[in-house]
């Protein structure tokens, strides 16, 4: 017994030493995750309502008379942009690298930064518009920034200047030896004015230096891998009496390398007659039908899956889009469209969710598309536009 005793306590002394406080703020993490998703998702819907309303009463107005729901609509964009970057932040979603401009990418933020550096760090943007697009995942770029200006805020207790600069510029082959090929990059630079004494960000009063470093280089770490992923070349410095510098340079996109959709313009040809909206929220389904219906389209409507499916038994025309929800009780969007398409081989799907939907399309079979809620019901009619030319 002693031996076997003895053994196990050696086992468990070899075993890796989980701080307690690393496995709390972990679960802190996930739980405002999940949080930040559910609320995320009933603010979706809400906001689904409050703009498809407005654009059915727009097209039911004279030019003239469409100010104030302009201003509506575009309130709602802001403020959907906001949560949705949140959303993409606080998950630990799959990384999905798509064209970026970074200017906008970086202006699109600008409440965010503003927000948490705080009243006495004054942020300051020199943003080239005309910049071509790089490829990297946006969410995570946008992580990247809001983590760097918290660190300057952390290093400028007292106030200072935050500065984010982008604009293109040619690296040479010595500055490129190490990762990277000469030539022109969308370059992204962040400096701060922080009297650092180290290369450490100035923690709370009660944190250590040890703990000051751990966040300079998780930030580094993460500016690093994302960086790395697109391609691209890192430098950093920092001074004590000066400040430091973040400097992000991106490989530019060939304009022959930007998707086919984002320089050709949909063709004008007839819809489709019959559509089929799956969506357990009226709020989402109601207007969107609505919508539809003014556009001369034969709509059916279901709550749920098995609702969809007798639905479309009962019918006697043919079915041609499917718009459905991906997250339904019982049956998923998925599930129904699996089951529609067995019964019209030749089914349009359009996929419509919350959540990430860049993986949608791979999902499906048959001719399929993805928009994320919440979407303007404009936005819906192309998807099922470009849908119908496939």
């Amino acid at each position: 017994m002693p031996e076997v005793h003895n053994a196990s306590f050696r086992k468990a002394q070899d075993e890796p030493h989980v701080d307690l406080r690393t496995l709390l703020l972990a679960q802190k993490t996930e739980v405002i995750g999940e949080l930040t998703s559910a609320i995320a998702n009933q603010f979706n819907n809400a906001m689904m309502e409050i703009t498809g309303y407005a654009e059915l009463e727009m097209k039911k107005l004279p030019a003239n008379k469409r100010r104030s729901l302009e201003q509506v609509l575009n309130s709602a964009a802001r403020a959907t942009g906001l949560v949705q970057k949140l959303l993409g932040i606080s998950r630990n979603l799959p990384a999905s690298s798509e064209p970026v401009e970074i200017s906008s990418l970086i202006a699109g933020i600008g409440p965010l930064i503003e927000q948490v550096a705080g009243e006495k760090v004054s942020v300051v943007y020199d943003l080239d518009p005309a910049l071509p697009k790089i490829h990297c995942d946006p969410s995570q770029l946008e992580q990247v920034a809001l983590s760097l200006a918290i660190n300057a805020r952390n290093a400028m207790r007292d106030g200072g200047k935050l500065t984010f600069t982008a604009k293109l510029i040619d690296l040479n082959r010595n500055f490129t030896a190490e990762n990277g090929k000469p030539g022109p990059y969308v370059m992204l630079a962040v400096e701060d004015t922080g009297m650092r004494s180290s290369l450490s960000v100035s923690g709370s009063e009660n944190s250590s230096p040890v703990d000051q470093d751990t966040r300079m280089n998780l930030s580094i770490a993460a500016v690093k891998a994302v960086v790395k992923d697109a391609d691209g070349v890192f430098r950093f410095s920092s001074e004590p009496a000066k400040g430091s510098s973040f400097t992000l340079y991106f490989p530019p996109m060939q304009a022959d390398t930007l998707p086919v959709g984002a320089r050709t313009t949909p063709r004008n040809v007839p819809m489709a007659r019959t559509v089929l909206i799956v969506e357990d929220d009226d709020a989402v389904r109601m207007p969107t039908a609505e919508l539809l219906m003014m556009e001369g389209f034969k709509v059916l409507q279901a709550r749920t899956g098995e609702e969809a499916i007798h639905v479309v038994q009962q019918n006697r025309s043919s079915l041609d889009v499917l718009i459905t929800d991906v997250v339904m009780p019982k049956m998923s969007g998925h599930e129904v469209a699996e089951k529609l398409l067995e019964m019209n081989p030749g089914l349009r799907v359009l996929f419509i969710s919350g959540e990430d939907v860049g993986n949608v399309r791979e999902n499906g079979k048959g001719a399929c598309a993805a928009l994320r809620k919440p979407f303007r019901l404009d936005v819906l009619k192309d998807k099922i536009h470009d849908l119908l030319h496939e």
